[in-house]
């Protein structure tokens, strides 16, 4: 297949996840006093989160010298990636009931990729209550700091809540592939991204030194959310890493992205029917 051949297909695909994701967004929306009144629970859910560390703050002035702020600024890019991811692939974490109830074998006898299929074969728009709480939170921020906006920290600053959104999503794909061979989800994979959720809303530099390595060269939330931003909020590394790697967040992402789409690969090439 030449490249002209895999970037029709590749146009194809995108064009059929819109549909899909399109009929689901009106269906969900059909009704719009039930939507806002999921969405705004949603969203005063997860801002307790950040309630709790705001009344740590009434006892501390800084926490391991990053200031209220500062940590909102942390919690928002978490926020914010991680409602997206959760959004956008609902379908990969209901996979696991798809797989034992065997509906990814009519997925795969349908001529379409297998992957965009799943991806849109559920939307939780709910899920943007997260979203939001998070941008409210990352606003809040923005005012509070005194941050020299430079343009490179304005160009990297959408790079850095892209990177971690991929990141996210990679892991939901790694649960998901996971299902080929144990047939259900993996509540490991949960703690991973659940839990890199939260370690990823404080500075990093301080967990302990096994926690702080899980998370930059096992599960790299590490370097496509802390490690960006200081550089976005100009401070100094206490960990004292080479100052490149916090420009590394897209090549990171990318690069975990990969491996989960080439789990997911391996895993529908060797997939067995549940027989349900």
């Amino acid at each position: 297949m030449g490249s002209g051949d895999r970037a029709r297909g590749l146009i194809w695909e995108a064009n059929l996840w819109r549909r899909l994701i399109a009929k689901r967004v009106r269906s969900q929306v059909a009704y719009p006093v039930s939507f806002l009144l999921q969405l705004g629970s949603t969203s005063l859910l997860f801002f307790v989160e950040l309630l709790v560390v705001a009344l740590l703050f009434r006892q501390v002035e800084t926490l391991g010298g990053w200031r209220l702020a500062e940590i909102a600024f942390l919690y928002g890019i978490s926020a914010v990636a991680i409602g997206c991811a959760l959004c956008l692939g609902s379908g990969l974490v209901a996979f696991p009931d798809q797989i034992r109830q065997g509906g990814f074998d009519q997925v795969l006898t349908r001529p379409a990729s297998a992957f965009v299929q799943v991806l849109a074969a559920d939307l939780r728009l709910d899920r943007l209550g997260r979203v939001l709480n998070g941008a409210f939170v990352f606003g809040y921020a923005l005012v509070v700091l005194d941050v020299e906006w430079t343009v490179g920290r304005l160009l990297y600053l959408p790079v850095v809540v892209l990177s971690a959104a991929v990141v996210f999503g990679a892991l939901f794909v790694l649960e998901a592939a996971l299902c080929f061979w144990t047939t259900q989800g993996l509540e490991v994979i949960n703690a991973f991204t659940f839990g890199g959720a939260t370690v990823s809303q404080y500075p990093l530099h301080l967990f302990e030194g096994w926690l702080r390595r899980l998370f930059l060269f096992g599960i790299p939330l590490g370097f496509v959310i802390y490690a960006p931003s200081l550089y976005l909020l100009d401070k100094d590394d206490p960990l004292g890493l080479p100052g490149w790697w916090r420009f590394t967040a897209p090549l990171v992402a990318a690069l975990f992205a990969a491996l989960a789409g080439a789990l997911w690969r391996v895993g529908v090439r060797h997939y067995r029917s549940t027989g349900s």
